[in-house]
């Protein structure tokens, strides 16, 4: 008897013994659930899923300015991705000027009106004279058609030269800001920060185009008044300057994180003294722009 009661005493030791040393439960196994999959399970298929890739192709550059521009800040700060990224955000501004630029033609085209522009030498010698005046025009025949396509293509090009242009000629003054702000900048870091700021506002001038483009069709098909019509042209000249507040800001914010590199103790002061510096370099672009729009437009007009 006395055996038998040792022996289940025994059992019963062991048992407790493979309860405490079973391992416990997952609270996947609990709930049911799927083990999560690992970097072995991943395959071809759905490799795409765990793997992040930075897309800094033309779309990929746009969608970054529209949704994410801190990340698109950080990449440009990237010294191995610049000679990559500097052409591309060119190719954006230069693609919406261009749009712009044929939006505008057919706007005009629809008022039949186009823009008729003097020499800025003329108007200094003559006090009563405008630089650009609204004319009739007439686009029957076929010689209407193609001066009216060589306008088009005048104004295109002055546009999209003229404002990349600027950029270049400024380009010096915004480096000599960034010295001056005590921020760390190479002249390749100016560029691309600069042409970043450019493809923002070429973003920023295609979204505000279909709008004004609606308005100004509107106002053909209700046949506005011609002082009216004249005022709604003259907007759409100055519209990528209006676009170009986004591109202002966008330089601001971009010369903003380079200030998070200086010690502490400078930073406060230095961002005061670069946002004065920024709003500076665009009041000399926002002066240098329209001379060189205006200057290659009247160039072109001369020469045909």
């Amino acid at each position: 008897m006395n055996v038998t009661k040792y022996i289940e005493s025994l059992e019963s030791q062991s048992s407790t013994v493979d309860d405490i040393q079973r391992p416990a439960m997952s609270p996947d196994e609990f709930l049911g659930a799927e083990p999560q999959s690992t970097a072995e399970d991943v395959t071809p298929e759905n490799e795409d899923i765990f793997e992040a890739v930075e897309n800094d192709s033309l779309f990929g550059l746009v969608e970054m300015i529209l949704k994410n521009p801190a990340r698109l800040h950080k990449i440009i700060r990237d010294p191995a991705r610049q000679p990559q990224l500097i052409p591309r955000l060119l190719a954006i501004s230069l693609t919406a000027f261009t749009f712009f630029g044929a939006a505008m033609a057919i706007v005009l085209a629809s008022t039949h009106t186009w823009p008729q522009l003097t020499a800025i030498t003329d108007v200094l010698n003559d006090p009563n004279g405008h630089l650009i005046s609204f004319q009739r025009i007439d686009i029957a025949g076929a010689s209407a058609i193609g001066a009216l396509l060589r306008g088009s293509l005048q104004l295109t090009a002055a546009y999209a030269l003229g404002l990349i242009a600027a950029t270049g000629i400024c380009l010096p003054s915004l480096y000599f800001h960034g010295l001056l702000s005590g921020v760390k900048m190479s002249m390749s870091d100016v560029v691309i920060h600069s042409l970043k700021s450019k493809a923002t506002t070429a973003v920023a001038l295609v979204g505000i185009l279909p709008i004004y483009a609606a308005v100004s069709m509107g106002m053909v098909i209700f046949d506005a008044d011609q002082t009216l019509l004249n005022t709604t042209l003259w907007f759409g000249l100055i519209l990528p300057f209006v676009a170009g507040l986004w591109g202002t800001y966008s330089l601001y914010t971009g010369f903003e994180g380079i200030c998070h590199t200086l010690p502490p103790e400078r930073q406060y002061r230095r961002e005061c003294f670069l946002r004065r510096l920024v709003v500076a370099w665009s009041a000399v672009y926002t002066a240098v722009s329209p001379v060189m729009i205006f200057s290659l437009w009247a160039w072109f007009q001369s020469a045909t």
